[in-house]
Protein backbone atom coordinates (compact mmCIF):
# COMPACT_ATOMS: atom_id res chain seq x y z
CA UNK A 1 0.00 0.00 0.00
CA UNK A 2 2.90 2.36 0.89
CA UNK A 3 4.59 1.92 -2.10
CA UNK A 4 1.42 2.50 -4.42
CA UNK A 5 1.08 5.81 -2.17
CA UNK A 6 4.40 6.88 -3.05
CA UNK A 7 4.36 6.21 -7.02
CA UNK A 8 1.01 8.20 -7.17
CA UNK A 9 2.93 11.47 -7.83
CA UNK A 10 4.47 10.72 -11.43
CA UNK A 11 1.04 8.56 -11.88
CA UNK A 12 -1.05 11.57 -11.37
CA UNK A 13 1.32 13.44 -14.11
CA UNK A 14 0.80 10.89 -16.29
CA UNK A 15 -2.87 10.61 -15.95
CA UNK A 16 -3.33 14.56 -16.73
CA UNK A 17 -0.40 14.38 -19.67
CA UNK A 18 0.99 17.45 -18.68
CA UNK A 19 4.61 18.39 -17.34
CA UNK A 20 4.00 22.25 -15.48
CA UNK A 21 7.44 23.44 -14.91
CA UNK A 22 7.70 26.97 -13.55
CA UNK A 23 10.82 29.05 -14.52
CA UNK A 24 11.34 32.30 -13.96
CA UNK A 25 10.18 35.01 -16.59
CA UNK A 26 13.51 37.13 -16.86
CA UNK A 27 15.71 34.23 -17.74
CA UNK A 28 18.22 34.51 -20.02
CA UNK A 29 16.66 33.15 -23.63
CA UNK A 30 19.76 30.85 -24.04
CA UNK A 31 19.12 29.23 -20.89
CA UNK A 32 15.21 29.11 -20.93
CA UNK A 33 13.08 30.69 -23.61
CA UNK A 34 9.43 31.24 -22.99
CA UNK A 35 8.84 31.63 -26.86
CA UNK A 36 7.82 29.37 -28.98
CA UNK A 37 9.89 30.77 -32.33
CA UNK A 38 13.92 30.16 -31.82
CA UNK A 39 15.85 28.57 -29.75
CA UNK A 40 14.06 26.87 -27.04
CA UNK A 41 17.33 27.51 -24.59
CA UNK A 42 19.66 24.82 -23.15
CA UNK A 43 17.16 23.97 -19.78
CA UNK A 44 14.11 24.37 -21.71
CA UNK A 45 15.43 21.99 -24.31
CA UNK A 46 16.75 19.55 -21.53
CA UNK A 47 13.23 19.74 -19.83
CA UNK A 48 11.44 19.06 -23.37
CA UNK A 49 13.66 15.68 -24.01
CA UNK A 50 12.33 14.86 -20.32
CA UNK A 51 9.03 15.51 -21.13
CA UNK A 52 9.29 13.45 -24.54
CA UNK A 53 10.60 9.84 -22.65
CA UNK A 54 7.71 10.31 -19.99
CA UNK A 55 5.04 10.91 -23.29
CA UNK A 56 3.85 14.77 -21.62
CA UNK A 57 2.93 17.93 -23.18
CA UNK A 58 5.65 20.59 -21.63
CA UNK A 59 3.80 23.39 -19.62
CA UNK A 60 5.76 26.41 -19.09
CA UNK A 61 4.10 28.28 -16.02
CA UNK A 62 6.28 31.76 -15.81
CA UNK A 63 7.46 33.02 -12.11
CA UNK A 64 7.79 36.47 -11.88
CA UNK A 65 8.71 37.19 -8.19
CA UNK A 66 11.49 34.22 -7.96
CA UNK A 67 10.91 34.59 -4.09
CA UNK A 68 6.82 33.02 -4.90
CA UNK A 69 9.25 30.14 -6.81
CA UNK A 70 9.36 27.20 -4.22
CA UNK A 71 5.69 28.36 -2.66
CA UNK A 72 4.14 27.87 -6.05
CA UNK A 73 5.72 24.33 -6.48
CA UNK A 74 4.67 23.28 -3.00
CA UNK A 75 1.02 24.48 -3.94
CA UNK A 76 0.87 22.66 -6.82
CA UNK A 77 0.82 25.64 -9.13
CA UNK A 78 4.02 23.59 -11.83
CA UNK A 79 5.51 19.90 -10.91
CA UNK A 80 9.14 21.36 -11.44
CA UNK A 81 10.72 24.08 -10.77
CA UNK A 82 13.54 25.08 -12.47
CA UNK A 83 16.94 26.98 -12.70
CA UNK A 84 16.99 26.68 -9.13
CA UNK A 85 20.75 26.57 -6.77
CA UNK A 86 20.53 23.93 -4.13
CA UNK A 87 21.28 24.85 -0.76
CA UNK A 88 20.33 23.58 2.81
CA UNK A 89 17.70 25.98 3.47
CA UNK A 90 16.02 25.31 0.34
CA UNK A 91 16.36 21.65 1.38
CA UNK A 92 14.21 22.23 4.35
CA UNK A 93 11.45 23.22 1.80
CA UNK A 94 11.33 20.98 -1.29
CA UNK A 95 13.43 18.34 -3.04
CA UNK A 96 16.16 18.56 -5.54
CA UNK A 97 16.91 16.24 -8.57
CA UNK A 98 20.45 15.20 -9.21
CA UNK A 99 23.38 18.27 -10.59
CA UNK A 100 21.94 19.30 -14.28
CA UNK A 101 24.95 21.85 -14.34
CA UNK A 102 27.77 22.96 -11.63
CA UNK A 103 26.78 26.56 -10.29
CA UNK A 104 30.08 28.36 -9.05
CA UNK A 105 30.80 32.38 -8.42
CA UNK A 106 33.31 33.25 -11.10
CA UNK A 107 35.33 36.83 -11.19
CA UNK A 108 35.48 37.66 -14.99
CA UNK A 109 37.24 40.31 -16.47
CA UNK A 110 37.78 41.23 -20.16
CA UNK A 111 41.08 41.54 -21.86
CA UNK A 112 43.39 43.65 -21.87
CA UNK A 113 42.76 43.88 -17.96
CA UNK A 114 44.40 40.91 -16.50
CA UNK A 115 42.75 37.95 -14.87
CA UNK A 116 42.39 38.41 -11.02
CA UNK A 117 43.47 35.18 -9.89
CA UNK A 118 43.58 35.71 -5.52
CA UNK A 119 41.69 37.35 -3.13
CA UNK A 120 44.18 40.28 -2.60
CA UNK A 121 43.72 41.12 -6.43
CA UNK A 122 40.60 41.10 -6.74
CA UNK A 123 40.41 43.65 -3.40
CA UNK A 124 42.06 45.90 -5.70
CA UNK A 125 39.36 45.96 -8.91
CA UNK A 126 36.24 47.76 -9.40
CA UNK A 127 33.97 45.06 -8.85
CA UNK A 128 30.23 44.74 -10.48
CA UNK A 129 28.34 42.26 -8.83
CA UNK A 130 24.14 42.35 -8.20
CA UNK A 131 23.00 43.06 -4.48
CA UNK A 132 20.94 40.68 -3.18
CA UNK A 133 22.59 37.45 -4.61
CA UNK A 134 24.80 35.01 -3.66
CA UNK A 135 27.74 36.85 -5.58
CA UNK A 136 27.49 39.93 -3.77
CA UNK A 137 27.68 37.83 -0.59
CA UNK A 138 30.67 35.58 -1.61
CA UNK A 139 32.19 39.20 -2.57
CA UNK A 140 31.72 40.50 1.00
CA UNK A 141 33.15 37.49 2.09
CA UNK A 142 35.92 37.99 0.23
CA UNK A 143 36.43 41.51 1.77
CA UNK A 144 35.92 43.72 -1.18
CA UNK A 145 35.42 47.26 0.39
CA UNK A 146 31.99 48.94 -0.19
CA UNK A 147 33.58 52.14 -2.02
CA UNK A 148 34.92 48.99 -4.94
CA UNK A 149 31.52 47.76 -5.50
CA UNK A 150 30.02 48.54 -8.54
CA UNK A 151 26.34 47.68 -8.43
CA UNK A 152 24.35 45.99 -11.47
CA UNK A 153 21.05 44.86 -11.91
CA UNK A 154 21.74 41.68 -13.27
CA UNK A 155 24.69 39.71 -15.59
CA UNK A 156 24.26 41.69 -18.63
CA UNK A 157 24.89 45.26 -16.82
CA UNK A 158 27.77 43.45 -15.48
CA UNK A 159 29.30 42.72 -18.64
CA UNK A 160 28.24 46.09 -20.20
CA UNK A 161 30.38 47.37 -17.21
CA UNK A 162 33.48 45.90 -18.29
CA UNK A 163 32.89 46.77 -21.75
CA UNK A 164 32.34 50.54 -20.64
CA UNK A 165 35.29 50.32 -17.76
CA UNK A 166 33.08 51.52 -15.28
CA UNK A 167 34.06 48.02 -13.80
CA UNK A 168 37.66 46.00 -13.96
CA UNK A 169 36.29 42.87 -12.39
CA UNK A 170 33.01 40.94 -12.18
CA UNK A 171 31.47 38.45 -10.08
CA UNK A 172 28.29 36.14 -11.72
CA UNK A 173 27.82 32.71 -12.07
CA UNK A 174 30.41 30.12 -14.51
CA UNK A 175 27.63 29.65 -16.52
CA UNK A 176 26.56 33.71 -17.60
CA UNK A 177 30.24 33.47 -18.19
CA UNK A 178 29.87 30.94 -20.91
CA UNK A 179 26.81 32.88 -22.50
CA UNK A 180 28.62 35.78 -22.89
CA UNK A 181 32.14 34.37 -24.15
CA UNK A 182 30.24 33.21 -27.21
CA UNK A 183 29.78 36.42 -28.41
CA UNK A 184 32.84 38.57 -27.24
CA UNK A 185 36.15 36.76 -26.60
CA UNK A 186 37.67 39.25 -24.70
CA UNK A 187 36.12 37.71 -21.43
CA UNK A 188 38.03 35.47 -19.28
CA UNK A 189 37.54 33.84 -16.03
CA UNK A 190 39.67 33.80 -13.33
CA UNK A 191 39.29 32.25 -9.84
CA UNK A 192 36.21 31.29 -8.23
CA UNK A 193 34.93 32.05 -4.91
CA UNK A 194 32.73 30.83 -1.82
CA UNK A 195 31.59 27.27 -2.35
CA UNK A 196 30.37 25.67 -5.63
CA UNK A 197 26.70 24.74 -5.68
CA UNK A 198 24.76 22.78 -8.23
CA UNK A 199 22.09 23.96 -10.54
CA UNK A 200 19.44 21.36 -10.28
CA UNK A 201 15.15 21.24 -11.02
CA UNK A 202 13.06 21.55 -7.58
CA UNK A 203 10.35 18.75 -6.93
CA UNK A 204 8.18 18.52 -3.87
CA UNK A 205 9.18 15.90 -1.20
CA UNK A 206 5.77 14.22 -1.92
CA UNK A 207 6.92 13.31 -5.16
CA UNK A 208 9.21 11.04 -4.93
CA UNK A 209 8.69 9.01 -8.15
CA UNK A 210 8.70 11.78 -10.21
CA UNK A 211 12.48 12.66 -9.09
CA UNK A 212 13.92 9.17 -9.39
CA UNK A 213 12.47 9.43 -13.16
CA UNK A 214 14.03 12.93 -13.63
CA UNK A 215 16.97 11.43 -12.04
CA UNK A 216 16.96 8.09 -14.16
CA UNK A 217 16.85 10.56 -17.25
CA UNK A 218 19.38 12.77 -16.65
CA UNK A 219 21.75 9.81 -15.95
CA UNK A 220 21.26 8.87 -19.73
CA UNK A 221 20.79 11.90 -21.11
CA UNK A 222 25.00 13.28 -19.53
CA UNK A 223 26.31 9.57 -20.99
CA UNK A 224 24.94 10.42 -24.13
CA UNK A 225 26.65 12.07 -27.42
CA UNK A 226 23.03 14.31 -27.02
CA UNK A 227 24.79 15.89 -24.00
CA UNK A 228 27.90 17.33 -25.21
CA UNK A 229 26.16 18.50 -28.48
CA UNK A 230 23.76 20.58 -26.67
CA UNK A 231 26.86 21.68 -24.00
CA UNK A 232 28.69 22.59 -27.30
CA UNK A 233 25.41 24.48 -28.70
CA UNK A 234 24.95 26.47 -25.74
CA UNK A 235 27.88 27.05 -24.32
CA UNK A 236 30.54 26.43 -26.37
CA UNK A 237 33.41 24.68 -27.79
CA UNK A 238 35.94 25.62 -24.90
CA UNK A 239 32.57 24.31 -22.10
CA UNK A 240 33.40 20.81 -22.80
CA UNK A 241 35.65 20.94 -20.52
CA UNK A 242 34.15 22.30 -17.43
CA UNK A 243 30.44 21.29 -18.78
CA UNK A 244 31.03 17.94 -20.88
CA UNK A 245 31.40 15.27 -18.06
CA UNK A 246 29.26 16.86 -15.38
CA UNK A 247 27.62 13.82 -13.94
CA UNK A 248 29.40 11.23 -15.75
CA UNK A 249 30.92 8.14 -14.61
Amino acid sequence: MASSARAADLEDIRNRGELRVLAADDESPLWFSFRDDGEPGFEREVLAGLARVQKLKLVLVPVVRWEDAIPDLVKGRGDVLAGINVTEARRKLIDFSDELLPAKHVVVTRAPHAQVRTQEQLQAERVAVTPGTTWWDAVATAGVAASRIVKVDDAAQAFASLREGKATAAVLDLIDFFFERRKDRAVEMGMTLGDPLSSSWGIRKTDPALRQAINAYLRDLRNSQAWSRLVVKYFGEDALAVLGRTGAN
